[in-house]
């Protein structure tokens, strides 16, 4: 059974990728399964970039977004991106339910590198993300 995931409640509400107070933001919500972190999420026209395509940099932030989600509920760290590298597949559809999943490819004493996806319905593979990031203090992360 997936395990719902959140952080304390007020650290990140203003987050375009999972806040909760953010009007415009995504509002993603996370879980674990096994290894993995997991968002399923159906994004409207307001993120689209042409046609019914949802813009590739709303993709890249999910992705983005979800490592890391895995860093901090898989590894108990938080992080920020050092580095994102993003493979587009094929279009993510506006109004399409999506999964987007991320797990912790590897680790040092303070760099991680992480590997996300977004996928259809189908399972198909939409897009692919490898990031390495960079560990940090709770405190900096709350920006104390």
């Amino acid at each position: 059974m997936a395990e719902k995931l959140a952080f304390a409640e007020g650290t990140f509400d203003g987050c375009f990728g999972c806040g909760t107070s953010n009007r415009v933001g995504l509002r993603l919500v996370f879980e674990r399964e096994g290894d993995d972190v997991v968002s399923r999420t159906s994004l409207g026209r307001e993120y689209a970039g042409y046609k019914d395509f949802v813009h590739g940099g709303i993709v890249a932030t999910m992705l983005d977004e979800a490592m890391g989600w895995a860093l901090f509920h898989l590894a108990g760290s938080y992080g920020v991106t050092h580095t994102l590298n993003v493979r587009y597949r094929r279009p993510v559809l506006v109004g399409r339910e999506v999964v987007v999943r991320a797990s912790i490819a590897d680790q040092d004493e303070r760099r991680y590198r992480l590997r996300a996806r977004v996928e259809d319905e189908l399972g198909r593979v939409l897009a692919t993300a490898e990031g390495e990031w960079a560990a940090v203090r709770e405190q900096r992360a709350a920006g104390v």
